[in-house]
């Protein structure tokens, strides 16, 4: 029986040379210079690294826009939040992984004790809002996969109530760009294709440009080498763009 070759797990240096990277890929000119974290971050929770969401939180609060307390305190809101999404689309062990790991690097002048969710409920509203945005990333194509689940139901009225409705739809904090940046990132980096196309799709119908897509493609490409992952089986945004 062969041995398991030994996994040698990237460092810090490594991970602060892979956000370098990303950031100098990252369009940020179109999409504005606070989002490409949220891609890193998502990649990462959905990667076997989800522990290094932490080095992407060192690597920021080392920089001249994170010296204040307040600032570091929106930060890990906007970090959270994205972890926080990717529950309904990784699962909740990876992103309190990550969540832990941020954790232990805070201050305690630093610490943020808002509750997003804190008055959520379930009921007409949280319907009407998941609908939605499910329309609004899906539009005309969202009857074939409701037609596809007839008879799996419990799945459709997940997406339409709880991932939709609790998390995807609350812009309170992350707004609709920036959220179907972390969906796309999240899904793409588990070498998902089918729903990889869907939300290749999906970004591109809330308005970013399929330059700027190729662009987020190829920094979310970076977190895969990065933990030695292939993403041989996802489309590009060439592949989908005729059903935009």
């Amino acid at each position: 029986m062969g041995s398991i070759p030994k996994y040698e797990a990237p460092t810090r240096d490594d991970a602060f040379k892979l956000f370098q990277n990303i950031e100098n890929k990252f369009p940020g000119k179109t999409l504005g210079d606070d989002k490409w974290y949220l891609v890193a971050v998502a990649a990462l929770v959905g990667s076997t690294e989800p522990e290094h969401v932490a080095s992407v939180y060192q690597y920021l609060i080392s920089k001249p826009g994170f010296t204040t307390s307040e600032s570091r305190q929106l930060l890990v809101r906007r970090i959270r939040e994205a972890l926080v999404k990717c529950v309904s689309i990784i699962g909740v062990c990876k992103p309190l992984e990550a969540i832990f790991a941020v954790a232990k690097l805070e201050r305690p002048e630093d610490r943020d004790y808002s509750f997003s969710r804190q008055h959520w409920k379930s009921g007409l509203e949280n319907h009407e809002r998941g609908v939605g945005w499910l329309q609004a990333i899906y539009k005309g194509n969202i009857k074939k996969i409701g037609d596809s689940l007839a008879a799996h139901k419990d799945f459709f009225w997940i997406s339409e109530e709880i991932t939709y409705g609790l998390y995807l739809s609350d812009h309170t904090i992350l707004g609709p760009i920036e959220t179907e940046l972390v969906v796309l990132a999240g899904i793409m980096i588990q070498n998902l294709p089918l729903e990889t196309a869907w939300h290749l799709r999906g970004t591109r119908r809330v308005g970013v440009s399929s330059e700027d897509v190729e662009c987020i493609q190829q920094c979310i490409e970076m977190v895969a080498e990065f933990c030695r992952l292939s993403l041989h089986r996802v489309p590009r945004v060439a592949d989908i763009e005729h059903e935009v």
